[in-house]
């Protein structure tokens, strides 16, 4: 006689989970063992929902990338404020985590990448977002219409990766975001 009880959505368990795991405990914390452990269900489970264990990371990162392309900036003072607030909003715990697994990973990085993308997903997806932003800024005179908006875009997430991939946990304050964005920025305001 079976003794467990049916999930509502085991797929969407087994994917918060996984969050859970990375944004407390970080990428080296994320197995299949530890993602049923974490969301109490058999191993199989896992394996009836996705493909292999690459299949089921590229698909947080798939989410993830999801969530950073609705990102919109909440604050409209200046392109360094608009662009600090895109920023403090794609660095969470679960995305440096599920950055430094797309790095490690060919395959997960392989899966998770849209056809005909670039780079590595989340940072092109969060680079895309602050062209937009940039874009957006330069509609309204924030940015000077010669500005190199793309390579703008790079400098910024690719800097705001290194700001924020200390340890775990640790994050900078709003003010170095800020400040990082104004360096960039200042040559093409």
């Amino acid at each position: 006689m079976p003794t467990g009880r049916a999930l509502e959505d085991p797929r969407n368990v087994l994917l918060d989970a996984g969050r859970r795991l990375l944004a407390t405990d970080g990428p080296n914390a994320v197995t299949s063992r530890s993602v049923t452990i974490a969301s109490g269900v058999a191993k199989g489970v896992l394996h009836r929902h996705f493909e292999d264990f690459d299949a089921y990371l590229a698909t947080l990162v798939i989410e993830d990338a999801a969530r950073i392309q609705a990102i919109e900036p909440r604050v409209a003072v200046s392109a360094p404020a608009a662009v600090a607030d895109v920023i403090e909003q794609v660095f969470t715990p679960t995305t440096l985590a599920l950055i430094a697994l797309v790095i490690s990973r060919d395959d997960v990085r392989r899966q998770a990448r849209s056809d005909g993308a670039y780079g590595i997903p989340l940072l092109m997806d969060a680079t895309t977002v602050v062209v937009d932003v940039l874009a957006a800024g330069r509609e309204v005179g924030w940015i000077r219409k010669d500005a190199d908006i793309p390579a703008l875009a790079l400098a910024l997430i690719g800097s705001a990766h290194l700001l924020y991939a200390g340890e775990l946990g640790e994050f900078p304050d709003h003010s170095a975001v800020y400040e990082v964005a104004e360096s960039i920025l200042v040559g093409s305001l």
